[in-house]
């Protein structure tokens, strides 16, 4: 990842998130879906509001989108048993829970 001069990860993470309007949990399904929503909106052959300020918005979506999509692809998961029994995911939390009523 191409970090700008001065900014930690986190701050071009967390700055390339709000630009893409995401909470601070996210999935990669969330981003891509996130993505192009505003992809809809700002690129320049469908915004006709303001061509240039659309061309700009549009490039700092894209930016956002490779640095996020980037950090995600990077990470490592874990396939261990006990790792995954860990982060149970909605549809085990409702099993362990209330599957049995």
């Amino acid at each position: 990842m191409n970090r700008p001069k001065g900014k930690s990860v986190f701050e071009q993470l967390d700055q390339a998130r709000k630009t893409l309007q995401l909470p601070e949990r996210a999935s990669i399904k969330k981003i891509k879906e996130k993505y192009r929503e505003l992809s809809k909106i700002w690129h320049p052959d469908l915004c006709k509001k303001d061509p240039e300020a659309c061309r700009q918005m549009q490039q700092r979506l894209n930016e956002a989108y490779a640095i996020l999509i980037d950090y995600c692809s990077s990470f490592e998961y874990s396939f261990r048993k006990e790792d995954v029994e860990a982060h149970p995911t909605g549809e085990d939390f409702w099993w362990e829970h209330f599957g049995n009523i």
